[in-house]
């Protein structure tokens, strides 16, 4: 098991951010966080708090483990067992992350079920994407126009660019995601 390191969370919080391609400035607007907490936080001269760190991790795209000790977990393989799911129950959501730890490329299993998603907000992100249906059909919207795919079909999404999804079928659809972290 790692060593919980956490004298050196700030420093791993700077470092992990610059990989990404990211200013103070852009943290700031993807957390609402000011600018002077977060040089505080990089610098070592405050602490965060666990909903801070969560919020902190979601925006680079880490995961907590990575933040709180000083070494990362790379592998070759991962096998369907292995993959971390998180559930979005208002969504109809599942979402399978796949990551090797060698560099900044990602990878994600999709699955939403049938049914009205209950989210109405967009997502935004500071990468672009790609996603690919392997199964069923996905209507992704992004700004104002609204694609309906079906089995195959690929979409490139641009960083920064609002979008939603859902299943308008009667099946569940499976998705493929690609991303790189800046």
């Amino acid at each position: 098991m790692k060593e919980l390191d956490l004298s050196g969370i700030g420093e791993r919080i700077s470092r992990i951010r610059k990989e990404r391609g990211l200013t103070l400035k852009d943290m700031v607007a993807y957390t609402g966080f000011s600018a002077g907490y977060l040089s505080n936080l990089e610098t070592g001269k405050t602490s965060p708090t666990l909903e801070n760190l969560k919020m902190i991790t979601g925006v680079l795209e880490t995961d907590l483990l990575e933040l709180l000790t000083s070494e990362k977990t790379r592998r070759d393989v991962i096998r369907a067992d292995e993959i971390k799911v998180n559930r979005y129950e208002e969504e109809n959501m599942e979402v399978g992350i796949i990551e090797f730890g060698y560099d900044a490329q990602m990878y994600e299993l999709i699955r939403i079920e049938p049914g009205k998603c209950k989210k109405e907000e967009f997502y935004k992100h500071i990468h672009s994407e790609v996603c690919t249906v392997l199964e069923g059909e996905l209507t992704i919207q992004l700004n104002e126009k609204i694609y309906q795919l079906k089995q195959y079909d690929s979409i490139y999404i641009p960083a920064n660019v609002p979008h939603r999804m859902w299943n308008e079928s009667s099946e569940p659809t499976l998705s493929y995601w690609i991303y790189r972290k800046k």
